[in-house]
C-alpha cells in the first residue's frame, strides 16, 4: 500500500499513458492481496483510513492552502479509491464465503461508515466550482460503497447542488484555445481550469452529462426500496425547477428523462409496497421490493459501469504511442518529399513545353513565304482579260 501511495502522487492527467496503467495494475493487485486474509486486512485498512481522516481533520482546522492541497490532490483521491475498492470487494466476497471467513469479512464492513464520513468530508471541504470534478469522483466512490454493501448512502444532495450553480444559467463563453474542440475528460482531472471556470460549453456539457449520469444511477440503485417514492419527491421537484429555468434543449431533455424515470419507478414501488404484509418499521432489507429474478444492487452497478466503459472506449480518441507518432512523421516526410519531386518533375515538363513552343514560334517567324513564279498578282483589267 505504501508503494501504491508513493506512486499515486504521479497519477495525474499528464501521465495517462505512462503512470495510470501501472497504478491501476498495482491497485488491482492490492485489492486481491487484501482479499486473502480479511483479519489482517482490517488492521491495515483501519490504520490507513484513520490516516486519511487525520489529514482531513488537519485541513479543516488549519484552513490554509497547504493543508487543502494535502487533501485535494491525486495522491489522496487515489488512496480513497483504493480503500473503496478493497471494502467493496470484501462485501462481494462475503456473500459466498463460509461462516468463519464471512465473520472476518464483516470486520471490513465496519469501516464503511468511517470511510463514507471521510469521503463526504472531502466533498464539503472546499465546495467551489473549480473542484466540481473532484466531488463527482467522490460521488462515484459513495455509490460504489452503497451498491457493494447494499446500504443507503444518498448522494442526491451533492448532485442537485451542481445543477443549481449560477454558472449553469449564464451564457457560455467561447473558448478559443487549441484544445477547446476536444472537450474535457472528467475521469482524469480533479479541478477545472482557472480561466473561465465552468463557463465554456465544453466544460458545462461534460459536467452536466456526468451529473445526470450519476443521478440516474442513484435512482436505479434504490428503485426497489419501500421508501423510494418519498426519496424521489425532492429530486423531481428540483429537476422541474431546473428544466423550467434552463434554456439548453439537451439539458432539459436530461432533466425530463430523469423525472420520467423517477415517476415510473415510484409508481411501481407504491404498487409493490401496498402488497407487503410487514409494517414499515419491521422492514430491515433495503431492497424489500426486489423480485427474485432481478439482479442485486451490486450486480446492477457492475453492469452499468461495464456499459459506461464500453461507451467511453468507443467515444475516446485513439492514443498514439511514440513509435506510431515517429512512423507518422517519417511517412509525412516521405510524402512531402514525393510531392516535392512530383512538383519538380511537373515544373520541368512545363518548362520543356514552353521552350518547345517558343522554338516553334521562332521558326515560324523566320520562315519565308514561298511565292509561285509565273503568276501575275496585279489588278489591271488587261491582265484579267488575258
Amino acid at each position: 500500500y505504501l508503494a501504491y501511495a508513493k506512486r499515486a502522487k504521479y497519477g495525474t492527467s499528464a501521465a495517462v499513458t505512462s503512470v495510470l496503467p501501472t497504478l491501476t495494475f498495482m491497485g488491482n493487485c492490492i485489492v486481491e492481496l487484501y482479499s486473502l486474509d480479511f483479519h489482517s486486512s482490517y488492521q491495515h485498512a483501519f490504520i490507513y483510513i484513520r490516516q486519511l481522516a487525520l489529514h482531513l481533520r488537519s485541513a479543516m482546522q488549519k484552513r490554509t492552502p497547504e493543508a487543502f492541497q494535502a487533501v485535494y490532490c491525486w495522491q489522496y483521491i487515489h488512496c480513497l479509491k483504493l480503500w473503496t475498492a478493497v471494502i467493496a470487494q470484501s462485501c462481494k466476497m462475503s456473500k459466498n464465503l463460509e461462516v468463519n471467513s464471512s465473520n472476518d469479512a464483516k470486520l471490513l464492513h465496519s469501516l464503511i461508515y468511517p470511510l463514507t464520513e471521510v469521503i463526504q468530508g472531502v466533498i464539503r471541504l472546499v465546495p467551489t466550482t473549480r473542484h466540481l470534478p473532484l466531488r463527482l469522483h467522490c460521488v462515484r466512490y459513495l455509490q460504489k460503497l452503497a451498491a457493494a454493501s447494499e446500504k443507503f448512502i444518498p448522494t442526491t444532495a451533492i448532485l442537485l447542488e451542481t445543477i443549481e450553480l449560477k454558472e449553469i444559467t449564464m451564457k457560455p463563453v467561447k473558448d478559443k484555445s487549441r484544445d477547446a474542440s476536444r472537450g474535457i475528460r472528467l475521469p482524469i482531472i480533479i479541478r477545472l481550469p482557472t480561466e473561465n471556470t465552468l463557463r465554456t460549453y465544453e466544460q458545462l456539457e461534460s459536467c452536466i452529462s456526468e451529473v445526470f449520469l450519476l443521478l440516474n444511477r442513484e435512482v436505479d440503485l434504490y428503485r426497489y426500496s419501500p421508501g423510494f417514492p418519498e426519496f424521489t419527491m425532492l429530486i423531481c421537484q428540483r429537476l422541474r425547477k431546473f428544466a423550467k429555468s434552463c434554456s439548453n434543449v439537451r439539458w432539459r431533455a436530461y432533466a425530463k428523462g430523469c423525472i420520467d424515470l423517477c415517476e415510473r419507478h415510484a409508481q411501481s414501488a407504491k404498487d409493490e409496497r401496498a402488497l407487503l404484509k410487514e409494517a414499515p418499521k419491521d422492514i430491515k432489507r433495503l431492497e424489500a421490493l426486489k423480485p427474485t429474478s432481478v439482479p442485486s444492487m451490486g450486480d446492477r452497478y457492475e453492469t452499468a459501469i461495464s456499459k459506461e466503459k464500453r461507451l467511453e472506449e468507443v467515444a475516446r480518441p485513439a492514443m498514439k504511442t511514440k513509435k506510431e507518432k515517429k512512423g507518422q512523421k517519417i511517412r509525412s516526410k516521405d510524402t512531402d518529399n514525393d510531392k516535392q519531386v512530383f512538383e519538380n518533375v511537373s515544373k520541368g515538363k512545363t518548362k520543356k513545353r514552353k521552350t518547345e513552343k517558343l522554338i516553334s514560334e521562332t521558326e515560324a517567324l523566320e520562315q519565308q513565304d514561298e511565292v509561285a513564279e509565273g503568276v501575275d498578282w496585279s489588278d489591271d483589267d488587261d491582265s484579267m482579260s488575258e
